[in-house]
């Protein structure tokens, strides 16, 4: 008996999920419109239920693409060998450009963040995951740092990562605001203080 298959995909999935990804990023969830949405990712409505399930579930896919792609660039400069305390200062300034693009989108996480709360247990669980794989990818690269000498270690390298990532995400929730680049500048240079 022959087997029928279905029809294939007019869509590539990855390139939907990265322009879903946008999308939730650049309008959060509530006020993303499925038929708005499916316009951005150009695809219909079975499509996406099909692909990726319901709105809430294509929310979820699109963060962890977010972990998968953005965040890994800002911790990738973290092991791009050299100086790790330089290598701190430049994920510091990865979250301020994060701040500073002329879209005013900020950090999807931290969007997600102040948008959902503890409102949806699974999104919770997913965004504390995320901040701290970031704090912990910093508390080491610190560690190194004060091996190395290029940091005192009369400061807990755990404390000083929960500080730098705190101000990282608010420096970048700050970039929705569409503040001045002096003033963006303070922010990142008292955000780099604390490696003093």
């Amino acid at each position: 008996m022959a087997v029928t298959r279905g029809r294939p995909k007019q869509f590539d999935p990855d390139t939907a999920l990265d322009h879903a990804m946008e999308f939730f990023w650049r309008v959060g969830y509530e006020a993303a419109r499925l038929p708005d949405l499916l316009t951005a990712m150009g695809i219909s409505r079975q499509s996406l239920y099909d692909t990726f399930g319901n709105k809430r579930e294509l929310y979820i896919r699109s963060l962890e693409h977010y972990r998968a792609t953005q965040l890994s660039a800002g911790l990738a400069l973290l092991d791009s060998g050299g100086s790790p305390l330089e290598n701190v200062r430049n994920l510091v300034a990865f979250f301020e450009e994060l701040a500073a693009d002329s879209r005013c989108r900020g950090c999807f996480v931290a969007n997600a963040l102040v948008e959902m709360g503890a409102r949806d247990a699974e999104i919770t669980k997913l965004l504390q995951e995320i901040l701290e794989q970031l704090r912990v990818a910093v508390a080491t690269t610190l560690r190194q740092a004060q091996q190395r000498g290029e940091l005192t270690d009369n400061k807990s390298a755990d404390h000083l990562s929960r500080a730098l990532t705190n101000a990282m995400v608010g420096m970048a929730v700050t970039g929705k605001l569409e503040i001045g680049r002096e003033e963006l500048n303070q922010i990142y240079a008292g955000t780099l203080s604390m490696l003093d």
